[in-house]
């Protein structure tokens, strides 16, 4: 007769993935599998991660192959690898990307399809969620320093909306002359702008709390109205600047020659942003709340070296309160 071990054990076997299917055929699973449920950009973007840097390693290996030690294997080479385009070394952010591509292909193929155990929990991870040294920032002065540079208003706008909102690009590329309030002196950002497989993508933003209203100083406000007007016949839902993230990549690089300054990203526009609030003294929630972040963790994990020392802060006040009562 049967025991219930003999039950328990074709059953794990019957659930089993099998062993010689290849991690190619698992990762076209999983990439089905997210059709539907994720953004096409981020679609987009794990299929680029895998194709250029999963399937040309593990692409032929079967999943059975697939140890924690082949994993630490690949991790080392990607560790010492550089980029085709930069010629540089992946950024730990890049390397964190990948890494947790891997693993979530694995983590579905154990909820799955019966995989029995992760084999990157054993390899460990690589990459940083965040990096200190990726994030530049360029000062109040060195901004008014570039941006006298910028000859071009179109440009000139773009600079001082990015730099005085805190915005993404993608969401800068996205809006529209209907998405400015001049009465309120607001930007409403409801959606993102994606250049995907050759064509001009409008996108949802990217978390919940991307949509939002940001109130800008007026003098911003004034800027978009001067250059308003410039534009042949406008309409509400023309896009305010109908061009590629990397006419603002290029630019940003050739003016900050001009300017003398240290090339900064465009994202580290968003970052000088956040750095001028914190410097000022602003809350962090609201912080938060402008730059769109989900959580106010985020904010706390991007710039928590940049908030002044919290236990200074606390224990000055703290002095304060006590002299008072003296």
């Amino acid at each position: 007769m049967r025991g219930a071990d003999d039950w328990e054990r074709d059953f794990l076997n019957n659930i089993s993935l099998n062993p010689e299917m290849s991690f190619k055929a698992l990762s076209e699973k999983y990439l089905n599998d997210l059709d539907e449920r994720i953004k096409l950009n981020t679609y987009k973007t794990k299929e680029t991660y895998l194709s250029a840097h999963l399937l040309p390693y593990f692409g032929d290996m079967t999943i059975g192959n697939i140890t924690p030690l082949v994993i630490r294997e690949w991790q080392n080479q990607i560790l010492k690898a550089k980029s085709p385009r930069t010629k540089k070394e992946y950024s730990q952010t890049y390397l964190k990307s990948l890494n947790t591509l891997l693993s979530a292909i694995f983590n579905y193929a154990v909820r799955f399809h019966g995989l029995k155990e992760n084999p990157c929990l054993k390899a460990g991870s690589i990459g940083k969620t965040t990096s200190d040294n990726e994030i530049q920032i360029w000062t109040l002065e060195e901004f008014n320093k570039f941006i006298d540079t910028v000859d071009r208003p179109d440009l000139h706008l773009g600079f001082n909306m990015l730099y005085w909102s805190g915005m993404r690009i993608g969401e800068l590329l996205a809006l529209n002359w209907n998405d400015i309030n001049y009465s309120t002196n607001t930007i409403k950002v409801t959606k993102s702008y994606q250049r995907i497989e050759q064509e001009d993508v409008i996108t949802e933003p990217k978390t919940t709390k991307s949509k939002r209203d940001i109130i800008m100083i007026k003098s911003v406000i004034d800027k978009i109205k001067d250059f308003k007007k410039q534009v042949y016949k406008p309409e509400g839902k023309d896009r305010i600047f109908p061009y590629q993230r990397r006419v603002f990549e290029k630019a940003i690089k050739r003016y900050s020659a001009t300017a003398e300054l240290n090339e900064i990203r465009i994202h580290d526009l968003r970052h000088s942003h956040a750095s001028l609030l914190i410097n000022n003294g602003i809350n962090v929630v609201a912080i938060s709340n402008r730059l769109g972040h989900e959580k106010v963790d985020t904010t706390l994990n991007i710039y928590s070296h940049l908030f002044p020392n919290s236990d200074n802060t606390l224990i000055n006040k703290l002095e304060n309160l006590e002299r008072n009562l003296k």
